[in-house]
């Protein structure tokens, strides 16, 4: 879920410090922005989708939570056509992915 050479390489360049510090605000405008996600999935509005998927993808590069930015990717603009099973899929999927990918990205800062 989360690449931990790119996280180690950001670690080093930022310090532990810096880098926990904008987890932690990571951690609060992510989960904000899942909320508007799945409010604008229920609304069936594909342009917030795909401004809030793009966002929560940029993001979740920046801290190397690479599995939840691609399924984010996948909503912002699908490599080929899917089906509205297919996008349901993942928006179900979506926020367990992020709770799992943001605490195996608080274990990395605890642990390190």
């Amino acid at each position: 879920m989360i690449d931990y050479d790119h996280l180690t390489s950001l670690v080093e360049v930022l310090g532990k410090e810096t880098m926990n510090k904008i987890r932690v605000e990571f951690v609060d405008d992510s989960t904000e922005k899942m909320t508007l996600l799945l409010a604008a999935w229920e609304a069936q509005n594909n342009y917030d989708i795909r401004e809030i998927s793009h966002s929560l993808k940029s993001a979740s590069l920046n801290m190397a939570m690479k599995d939840f930015a691609a399924q984010c990717q996948q909503m912002e603009s699908p490599a080929e056509p899917q089906s509205q099973a297919e996008r349901q899929a993942i928006m179900d999927s979506l926020p367990a992915l992020h709770q799992a990918s943001l605490a195996e990205l608080e274990a990395y800062f605890l642990a390190n």
